[in-house]
């Protein structure tokens, strides 16, 4: 083939378009072009480094430098596209080297997404921190080593939000979580938000809900948050996280089609409505299987998904993007929660008649201690029996994240209950029961369905 591939990005997307092409010709080698200098690192694992439970940033590494280059992927690193010009097939890219052209035959967007910066006052003083990339988090953890902050606030209580509470907690900080919103987690159901904020306040942490924080000032050597509803507290430093955005920057001066929340459109083989760009990630939308929408997904999963299709496309193959339905897992201290699909109100609105059920039970056989309590919420549609999105809550150890993926499973099959049940799983007394908790939820469910 021996085309020029140039890739735009390299983190999921980029990474996994480039292997994928590798794999199936091996004349091309791709241009890996990034920003920084940390292709292929795992920003999932950044609440993990900072919290000590992973040594050292550099572990976060899926892959080194050398090993990407012997795998036969050019890396141009620190290096800044500027523009598009889809016309020339050209891409403009500026680095201590000065400016210059780059020609393509395909070019892939992997840029992936970028911070939500909330109307805050002082996000702009030092001790003020946004964690996104591994810079953030080298440049976070230097500034708990060298000044050694006692108090740390959290602004948003979403998934890293929740994860940055553990990972310093861990540190050994004082930390105080703010939400907007009247629950953290809002991607699961009411019982297991309560059950995780109980988790949160039983290891110390602080959580404040039903406020919006509008001010960080420096006074007297510390950081004042102020908020509505009269809030105010003290603290050393504080963590942004709010969510993110696509980054779609690259889309300027070009006709390269955009969604109403700046993400690129593109199809199910993940080409722009420019021929020969491709896009994938944080900085597209993916298509919801069961709610039939287009939703932007802002997870590792989906992004390796997309750059192993777009990999496979540029190499010759048809392949499309099935689709995502949200599934993931969180761990918070020594508790794990995990959802996929639907839940009650999205199955509503996508046109069906769900109903749920919530039960608890023994992770495995309670005589083979420790048995732990687990919280499964199952959701169907009462016309067909279809399974449409569940939840499960429990001890780390108790193999919640493996759990969801069955119901994940089962729902990209079309699985009902009924059919559930006939799922041949495994047992032994240390690791589940004769009918696992999963299959317990969903004949409960069932029940109710009858």
């Amino acid at each position: 083939m021996n085309s020029r591939i140039v890739i735009v990005g390299a983190s999921d997307v980029g990474i996994s378009t480039g292997l994928r092409i590798r794999e199936l010709d091996r004349s091309i080698k791709p241009l890996v072009i990034a920003d920084n200098n940390f292709p292929n690192f795992s920003i999932c694992g950044i609440p993990f480094f900072l919290g000590g439970e992973v040594e050292k940033w550099q572990d976060l590494a899926h892959r080194k430098k050398s090993d990407l280059r012997k795998a036969g992927l050019e890396l141009l690193l620190e290096t800044r596209v500027e523009k598009i010009l889809p016309e020339a097939k050209k891409i403009l890219i500026k680095n201590n080297d000065g400016v210059r052209e780059i020609k393509y035959d395909k070019l892939v967007l992997g840029t992936g997404g970028i911070n939500i910066e909330p109307p805050i006052k002082g996000l702009e003083l030092d001790e003020v921190f946004f964690m996104r990339w591994m810079q953030d988090a080298v440049e976070f953890d230097n500034f708990i080593t060298q000044k050694n902050p006692r108090r740390a606030v959290i602004v948003g209580g979403g998934y890293v939000g929740l994860e940055m509470a553990d990972a310093l907690t861990k540190r050994g900080l004082e930390v105080t979580v703010i939400e907007f919103l009247d629950s953290i987690l809002s991607t699961v159901c009411s019982s297991f938000r309560k059950r995780i904020k109980d988790k949160l306040e039983e290891n110390g942490v602080k959580v404040i809900l039903n406020t919006e924080v509008k001010e960080i000032k420096k006074s007297d050597g510390e950081l004042i948050i102020k908020g509505s509803q009269g809030f105010s507290a003290a603290a050393d430093t504080v963590v942004i996280s709010v969510g993110t955005k696509a980054n779609s920057q690259l889309a300027a001066g070009t006709s390269l089609e955009l969604n109403d929340d700046g993400t690129y459109s593109v199809n199910s083989r993940l080409e722009t409505n420019i021929e020969d760009i491709y896009a994938g990630g944080d900085c597209v939308q993916s298509f919801n299987y069961l709610s039939g929408e287009n939703k932007h997904y802002a997870l590792g999963t989906v992004a390796h998904k997309h750059g192993r299709i777009i990999g496979s496309n540029i190499c010759g193959r048809e392949e499309e993007f099935a689709g995502a339905i949200g599934t993931q897992s969180i761990k918070l201290f020594d508790q794990v929660v995990a959802r996929t699909g639907l839940n009650l109100a999205e199955a509503e609105k996508a046109g069906f008649e769900p109903r749920t059920v919530e039960i608890e039970a023994r992770d495995h056989k309670i005589y083979y201690p420790p048995a732990y309590k687990t919280y499964l919420r199952v959701i169907a549609d009462s016309k067909s029996g279809r399974i449409l999105g569940a939840q499960i809550l429990g001890n780390v150890r108790a193999e919640i994240s493996k759990r969801i993926d069955i119901f994940s499973a089962a729902i990209y099959n079309e699985m009902t209950c009924a059919e559930f049940s006939q799922l041949d799983l495994s047992y032994t007394p240390p690791l589940s029961s004769p009918w696992d908790p999963v299959q317990k939820a969903v004949q409960e469910l069932e029940l109710i369905l009858d």
